[in-house]
């Protein structure tokens, strides 16, 4: 699906969305920039030319590191249908010691295999939550059409013909077929691949 066949309101996430990722990156470049250029020689009092370049550049690269938005920006609109599904389950533990029965997390991460209407197979992480083992993993099934949109955190599987509810693409909720907007946060729900 291309971003501009989106309704209007799902447009509107999108581009507000990668400005709320640009805007704090480019307001931290610019202030970067003018020390740099204003106080360059008092913050680095380096005599050799290569060095000072070298930590120009390095400093040059702190709002990319702090912002994240070259990860970010590789968010895209995707959809199609599935290939194949990679389910990955990991034990996450926030302690570095032996995890005890109270700290020890699952984690599932999904990777789906989606081929576009271009007949191009893409391989895009879908979900990533903490679970007890078996759970989440029957999420998505060779064969659902699937969609994802720049900037939120879902990857729905598009509604058949004998299903009742759809997910929002954008907050998750299920809501009935019948409905054209989310219950909960109001926007417009994908039924169908555009």
């Amino acid at each position: 699906m291309k971003t501009t066949q989106l309704p209007k309101d799902l447009k509107l996430f999108v581009m507000k969305t990668a400005l709320k990722r640009l805007i704090p990156c480019i307001l931290m470049l610019t202030v970067f920039a003018v020390a740099l250029i204003f106080w360059g020689d008092v913050i680095i009092s380096i005599d050799k030319e290569p060095v000072r370049i070298i930590l120009y550049v390095t400093i040059m690269l702190v709002p990319f590191a702090v912002t994240g938005v070259p990860h970010k920006m590789l968010d895209k609109t995707y959809s199609g249908t599935v290939q194949k599904v990679e389910i990955t389950t990991t034990v996450d533990s926030p302690y570095q010691g032996r995890p005890t029965r109270e700290s020890l997390y699952y984690k599932n991460t999904v990777f789906l295999h989606v081929k576009q209407e271009n007949g191009v197979v893409i391989r895009q992480k879908a979900s990533e939550k903490n679970a007890k083992a078996a759970q989440n993993l029957e999420a998505y099934k060779v064969g659902d059409k699937v969609f994802h949109l720049y900037g939120s955190t879902q990857t729905i599987v598009l509604p058949k013909e004998k299903d009742q509810l759809v997910q929002c693409v954008i907050c998750g909720e299920a809501n009935y077929k019948t409905e054209s907007h989310c219950k909960l946060c109001g926007h417009t729900l994908i039924k169908e691949d555009y």
